[in-house]
C-alpha cells in the first residue's frame, strides 16, 4: 500500500510540474485563438452579415493564428487566395452550365489546377471546397460576395490579434530539445559504462545499448525543427526584443551531437559484436577483461563530455565564459588523457590482435571524433576548448586502418564458396 501511495503521490507531483511549466502558455494561446474566433464573428455581424451566421470569418480568425507571426501572414494570404479563386470559378459556372454532374467534375478539377498554379499549400483544398458551396446556392454571385466578404474578415482579425498579443517567442523549447537530446546521448554512455564496469554484460544488453544508439539519430531531425520554429517565431515579433536569439553556436552543436551519435552507433555495433561472439574471452580473458573495464572507464568520460557540452551549448553567452565551460574544459581533458594512456593497450598490444582490435579501433576512432567536435563551440571568437593531443591525427588514421583491415579480413572467403572466416560474425550495416 506505501509503493501504491508513493507511485500516486510521484505522478501527482510530476503532473503539478508540468501544469506549472505549460499551464501559462497554454492558457494563453487559447485565449488567442478563442478572442480571433469571437472577434472575427462579431466583426462580421456588425458589417451586416447574420444570414446565414458568419461562421466563415470565425473559422477563417481561427485557422489563421498561428504560432508565428509570419506564418500568420502567410496563412491569411493563402486563404484569401483560396476563396476567391473557389468563389470566381463558382460564378464563373453558374452563369454559363449551371450545376450538372460533369460540370461538378470540371469545376472540381479547374479549382485544383486554380489551386497548384497559386501555390496554395495546405489550403488547396479549400479552393473546390469554396466553388462547390457557392455553386450549390441560390444567388451564387451574392452567397460568393459575402464569403469573400466573411473571409476577409477572418483572415485581418486573426493577423491583428497576432500583432497586437504577439506568440511567445520559442527559442527556449528549442534550446531544451537541444540539451534534451545531449542527455539522452550522456545517459546512454553512462549506462553502458556502469554496466561493463560491474562486469560481463549480456548480448541483449548490447543489442538495446545498439538500438538505443540508433534510435538517437532520429533525434536530430526533431531538434533541427525546433530551431527552425525558434527562428520562425522571432520574425515581425516584438516580444522578440527581450529573448536573445538561438546563436549559431547552437547550431553548431546540433551538428556535433548528430556526428557523435552516429561515430556512437558504429561503436554500440562492434561492441554488440564482440558481446555476442565472445570476442577474445576464449584466447586471453584476462586482456578481455581489461579491455571491459577500459571500455567501460572511456565511455564514462565521454558521457560526462556530451552532458557538460550541452549545458554549455545553451547556455547564455555570459554563462558559457563561466563555470559550464570550465567544466567542459575538464572533461575533454580527462577524456584525452585517458585516450592517450589506454591507446597502447587498445591497439598498440599484441594481445588486441587475438579479435578485439575492431572493437578497440572503433572506441579510439570514436572518442577522437568526440574531441574533434566537442572541442570547439561556436558562440563567437571562442577557440577550442583545449589544445588537441600531438598524435590524435596519426592515431585516428591508425585506428581507422586497423577496423578496415579487420572488416576486410572477415569478409574475405576461406575457400568455402565465399563463407565467413569461421569464429567470425557475419556483419549488417550498422
Amino acid at each position: 500500500m506505501t509503493g501504491w501511495r508513493r507511485w500516486v503521490r510521484g505522478h501527482a507531483e510530476a503532473l503539478v510540474l508540468l501544469v506549472r511549466g505549460r499551464g501559462r502558455s497554454a492558457a494563453f494561446r487559447a485565449a488567442r485563438m478563442t478572442g480571433a474566433t469571437v472577434a472575427a464573428f462579431l466583426v462580421a455581424q456588425a458589417v451586416g452579415l447574420h444570414t446565414p451566421p458568419p461562421l466563415i470569418a470565425a473559422l477563417t480568425a481561427l485557422l489563421v493564428v498561428q504560432a508565428t507571426l509570419s506564418s500568420t501572414l502567410l496563412n491569411g494570404v493563402q486563404r484569401v487566395l483560396s476563396v476567391v479563386s473557389g468563389v470566381a470559378l463558382a460564378v464563373l459556372f453558374a452563369a454559363v452550365v449551371g450545376l450538372t454532374w460533369w460540370s461538378l467534375a470540371a469545376l472540381v478539377a479547374a479549382s485544383i489546377l486554380a489551386g497548384q498554379l497559386l501555390r496554395l499549400g495546405p489550403h488547396l483544398v479549400e479552393v473546390p471546397i469554396s466553388a462547390m458551396l457557392v455553386l450549390g446556392a441560390s444567388g451564387a454571385e451574392t452567397v460568393g460576395a459575402g464569403r469573400v466578404v466573411e473571409t476577409l474578415i477572418g483572415a485581418a482579425v486573426g493577423v491583428l490579434v497576432n500583432v497586437v498579443f504577439p506568440p511567445a517567442v520559442q527559442t527556449r523549447y528549442a534550446t531544451q530539445a537541444l540539451e534534451r537530446f545531449a542527455d539522452e546521448i550522456a545517459c546512454l554512455l553512462h549506462d553502458s559504462a556502469s554496466a561493463l564496469r560491474a562486469g560481463p554484460v549480456t548480448p541483449e544488453q548490447s543489442t538495446r545499448w545498439l538500438e538505443d544508439a540508433r534510435r538517437l539519430n532520429r533525434h536530430a531531425p526533431r531538434v533541427d525543427r525546433a530551431l527552425a520554429h525558434a527562428e520562425e517565431s522571432r520574425r515581425l515579433n516584438v516580444r522578440a526584443l527581450r529573448v536573445p536569439p538561438v546563436g549559431r553556436g547552437t547550431r553548431t552543436a546540433l551538428d556535433a551531437l548528430e556526428h557523435a551519435s552516429v561515430s556512437l552507433r558504429t561503436l554500440f555495433r562492434a561492441l554488440d559484436d564482440a558481446t555476442r561472439e565472445r570476442t577474445g574471452i576464449r584466447e586471453d580473458p584476462a586482456y578481455a577483461d581489461i579491455v571491459r573495464r577500459t571500455v567501460a572507464s572511456l565511455l564514462e568520460r565521454v558521457g560526462n563530455v556530451v552532458h557538460e557540452f550541452g549545458g554549455v551549448a545553451v547556455a547564455e553567452a555570459g554563462d558559457a565564459e563561466g563555470v559550464g565551460r570550465d567544466r567542459l574544459t575538464g572533461t575533454l581533458e580527462a577524456l584525452r588523457s585517458g585516450r592517450v594512456l589506454m591507446q597502447d593497450l587498445l591497439i598498440g598490444d599484441p594481445r588486441s590482435h587475438s579479435g578485439l582490435w575492431e572493437l578497440n579501433s572503433t572506441l579510439l576512432a570514436t572518442i577522437d571524433r568526440v574531441l574533434d567536435e566537442f572541442g570547439v563551440v561556436d558562440d563567437g571568437d571562442d577557440g577550442p576548448a583545449g589544445p588537441p593531443a600531438p598524435d590524435s591525427s596519426r592515431a585516428r588514421r591508425a585506428a581507422v586502418t586497423a577496423g578496415r583491415r579487420l572488416r576486410i579480413a572477415r569478409r574475405s572467403p576461406a575457400g568455402h564458396g565465399g563463407e565467413h572466416v569461421p569464429g567470425s560474425p557475419s556483419r549488417e550495416g550498422a
